[in-house]
């Protein structure tokens, strides 16, 4: 088994990998470039060859006899692209496909022991693989709260009057909004990256290396927080121009190289009271990685790259040939009806901007406020898709309400059935913006399912696709204002009597 064969195969088998993940492989390059959280992933492949580099002697010692495990690994890669390219459509299934393909290719023609000694290269590029966008959304909403709530307290240190109302800081003439692009996530998963590699490149207890991992979050929201104060002083002392454009841009990268600061620091501490002590350069290097002894098997190498060369084929040709839209997009009655369900209620409907529309990107909304004779109103929002592909997903509600100078003051999962008995779970938010108070119904409604937490949505929606060959649903939002007399038991009865008639004509538009 000579290496330029070897090499042969090897090359053939990383062409045919790349033909069949072309698009998933397109995805990742739009993210990585059109999400400033993401745009760190273009150096994550170029971090992982560089550490194989680094230890290609080592490297090259442990190269084995072919594995069936890594044909077994290629395989379920194929079958990672195929449910996330031709059934769900959901491009992270595909990107965690093409990692674990991967690894597929490295056990497959170097053995196990291969795959050993590559495992931190290889298991890094799950770091390139970027996060649900869900999971976006919820960290997002948790980092704007946090960082909001730290800045204020920083800026009342500096004798400065703030008030804080959601996510909106208030400093009199101007008010600063910590939107989503300033909730540190730009930071945290570049710096995130940064923690594990750092990690790995510490020489160290595993204790410390995990710490080392963990405090990337608390510094991450420090530093974040850090700069929104520093961002309302300059606002205080020269104008809201020091807000937004170069200015703020550079506020940006000066608190990135402060959290990288910030990491060195917990890197040189373990290293001061290490025995015996040491410097924390001397702390960290690349490690020596010693030669891994190869596995043995009995499979010859022409035998394995026919099988996985075959096997990266056979998927190309069914991913190709079933490219007919397997899911059902079942009948329904348009949002605009809503209002006629509500007939003894006056109406005034919201109409969405383009801009925020796009953002949504549902196939069918509405928001509209009905109003009662006795002057009692509620406002309710749905957003329709009629397929969740290609990142399509809805904003959780606990993201937009402190965008909107809300805050939440309760959040509770309540439990219920419906009135055929059926389960259901719906988020309840009290929100409050200064002395007025609002008590927010919402849940995911999912081809019969009514559900609150977006991790369980998610697993229905593959279970539903799989079997179901659909992936259509809604989110249904209700709102309405707690009166200081009545208080709050008062709204939430109000609210359940609308959630109960709403039941009558909600599968007309959301299909069970």
């Amino acid at each position: 088994m000579g290496f330029p064969r070897r090499a042969y195969y090897v090359a053939a088998a990383i062409v045919g990998l790349i033909v069949l993940f072309w698009d998933a492989i397109g995805n990742l390059w739009e993210r990585w470039g059109g999400q400033q959280e993401l745009s760190h992933s273009y150096f994550i492949p170029i971090i992982s060859a560089w550490l194989v580099w680094t230890n290609r002697d080592a490297i090259r010692r442990s190269v084995g006899e072919p594995s069936l495990i890594g044909l077994a690994a290629v395989i379920v890669g194929g079958l990672f692209l195929f449910l996330g390219h031709n059934l769900i459509h959901i491009y992270l299934i595909q990107h965690i496909g093409l990692v674990i393909a991967i690894a597929g290719l490295v056990a497959g023609f170097g053995g196990i022991s291969l795959l050993r000694a590559t495992a931190a290269p290889v298991g890094f590029l799950f770091f390139a693989v970027p996060p649900p966008f869900w999971l976006i959304t919820v960290l997002s909403w948790k980092f704007q709260t946090a960082s909001s709530i730290l800045g204020v307290w920083m800026i009342q240190l500096m004798d400065i009057p703030v008030f804080l109302s959601g996510n909106v800081i208030d400093l009199g003439n101007y008010k600063l909004q910590v939107a989503e692009a300033c909730s540190g996530l730009r930071y945290l998963f570049p710096f995130l990256s940064l923690g594990v590699m750092t990690a790995y490149l510490y020489r160290g207890p595993l204790w410390q290396k995990l710490v080392i991992v963990l405090s990337t979050f608390p510094i991450t929201i420090f530093m974040n927080s850090f700069r929104i104060a520093v961002t309302g002083a300059l606002v205080q002392a020269y104008g809201p121009q020091h807000a937004e454009g170069a200015l703020h841009f550079f506020e940006g990268w000066v608190v990135f190289v402060l959290c990288m600061l910030a990491l060195f620091a917990v890197v040189a501490a373990f290293s001061f009271f290490s025995k015996p002590r040491r410097s924390a350069w001397e702390a960290l290097g690349a490690p020596d990685l010693k030669p891994v002894p190869p596995s043995r098997g009995r499979l010859k190498l022409p035998v394995m790259a026919g099988g996985i060369i075959g096997a990266l084929a056979a998927f190309f040709v069914l991913s190709q040939t079933l490219t007919t839209d397997l899911l059902i997009i079942p009948e329904r009655k348009t949002f605009v009806s809503i209002p006629a369900e509500f007939p003894e209620l006056s109406y005034q409907t919201k109409p969405m901007s383009a801009a925020v529309a796009e953002v949504l990107g549902a196939d069918d909304t509405i928001v509209v406020t009905f109003s009662a004779p006795d002057g009692q109103y509620f406002n309710l929002y749905m957003a329709y898709l009629d397929s969740q592909r290609d990142g399509r997903s809805w904003h959780s509600p606990r993201q937009c309400i402190p965008g909107g100078g809300w805050r939440i003051t309760s959040h509770d999962i309540e439990k219920t059935t419906t009135s055929s008995g059926a389960p259901m779970t719906y988020n309840r938010l009290i929100i409050k913006n200064g002395d007025a108070r609002q008590l927010v119904y919402y849940w995911y409604d999912q081809r019969g399912r009514k559900v609150a937490n977006e991790f369980t949505m998610k697993i229905w929606l593959i279970i539903d696709a799989i079997f179901k060959n659909r992936s259509d649903g809604a989110i249904v939002r209700l709102i309405t204002p707690v009166s200081n007399e009545q208080g709050v038991e008062a709204a939430d009865a109000y609210l359940r009597d609308i959630m109960t008639e709403m039941e009558a004509f909600i599968p007309d538009y959301i299909p069970e």
